[in-house]
């Protein structure tokens, strides 16, 4: 998992970082943790509200961008093949997601 954090964040008094202010997490899944990936940790994100959750899947060459998350769930879904760019701006930040080297299995 790597989650992204705004320029400006803030960590509690044990020093964690508040998950508010992760942007978006990007996985790449493997085949034992495909179901995870795709199942409780989408629906975990998409509760705390977490703008953008990547998946890359090198088994089917594909990126799965999920946004909008609306009361525990993601309402919108952009599928990319590998080799596509993916805009992830975010709240002003400008972020493109490359996936030209993106190994497949």
């Amino acid at each position: 998992m790597r989650p992204s954090l705004p320029a400006v964040r803030k960590q509690d008094a044990r020093g964690r970082w508040d998950f508010a202010d992760v942007e978006f997490i990007a996985e790449v899944i493997s085949k034992d943790t495909a179901a995870n990936d795709y199942g409780p940790k989408k629906a975990v994100y998409a509760a705390a509200g977490i703008p953008v959750y990547v998946i890359a899947d090198p088994y089917t060459g594909r990126c799965h961008v999920h946004t909008d998350p609306k009361e525990g769930e993601y309402t919108g879904e952009l599928t990319a093949t590998f080799g596509m760019e993916i805009d992830l701006t975010i709240a002003g930040s400008a972020l493109t997601l490359r996936t030209d080297d993106f190994p497949r299995l």
